[in-house]
């Protein structure tokens, strides 16, 4: 008898440490990258952000009666620290890699991405396969991710890859023929191209380097890492109902 009384003892214990747990996440900090169209951007006119990913945890926030407050003005990397220690509680678009995996605690998928080449047009090569890529000198993003497959070729191979810090700095070194390629997300770049009235200049070549799941990471550090599963029945039931599509083709169209 004493046993079981332990026995039920305990379990109320890990109950209510598992309750206290979850309460304590009052508000979701957000934060996320800046300018990677349509995905989380700042709204020119309101200075907000916006994007896909912002509007959809907002509405993950409103589904679980949790304040969302978003923050996608820190760079990238300090963004990804701040989630790390838990200063922040997600980041709102994530690629996912082993590395990462271990520093982080992912959603399932919300959006799938595709990356491109962009190359200066009339300067087109054939892309069928990263070997295509060896003796080419690219660009990505500070920070960025391109699939498992990708980054572990381009590190393998020792690829010639030039960080940037922005689209603007990427497009600069391509017209300025300093690099023969940049990568980027094929909508993110095109949409920036057709901002910047380059989509004379600059072309997106045809083969994917990679299509990529997106996801939210949660901090393993913050008190609302124990809501994942929810989050998790909402991207399932917004997939369903046409709720998730409906804020993609809100900013596709």
């Amino acid at each position: 008898m004493m046993k079981r009384v332990a026995s039920l003892c305990a379990i109320s214990s890990l109950l209510f440490a598992h309750n206290a747990y979850a309460q304590g996440c009052r508000i979701l900090k957000v934060g996320g990258a800046n300018g990677w169209l349509p995905v989380t951007y700042t709204d020119q006119q309101t200075q907000q952000p916006i994007g896909i990913a912002n509007d959809f945890i907002r509405f993950v926030g409103q589904e679980l009666d949790i304040p969302v407050q978003i923050d996608i003005s820190l760079p990238w990397k300090r963004t990804l620290a701040y989630v790390q220690s838990g200063q922040l509680d997600l980041v709102s678009a994530l690629y996912w890699t082993e590395q990462r995996n271990i520093t982080y605690r992912y959603t399932a998928p919300y959006y799938t991405n595709e990356a491109r080449l962009f190359v200066l047009k009339g300067n087109e090569f054939q892309f069928e396969k990263f070997e295509d890529l060896i003796g080419r000198t690219g660009m990505i993003p500070l920070g960025g991710s391109f699939g498992e497959e990708f980054d572990t070729f381009a590190k393998q191979q020792n690829l010639p890859l030039q960080l940037g810090k922005d689209k603007e700095q990427s497009i600069k070194m391509l017209i300025a023929k300093r690099v023969d390629y940049f990568i980027q997300d094929y909508v993110d770049g095109t949409l920036f191209l057709k901002q910047q009235g380059l989509l004379h200049k600059v072309v997106a070549l045809p083969t994917p380097v990679s299509t990529t799941d997106v996801y939210f990471g949660m901090s393993r550090e913050s008190p609302c890492t124990n809501y994942i599963p929810q989050i998790n029945q909402i991207i399932e039931k917004a997939k369903k109902d046409g709720t998730l599509q409906g804020i993609v083709d809100g900013y596709l169209q």
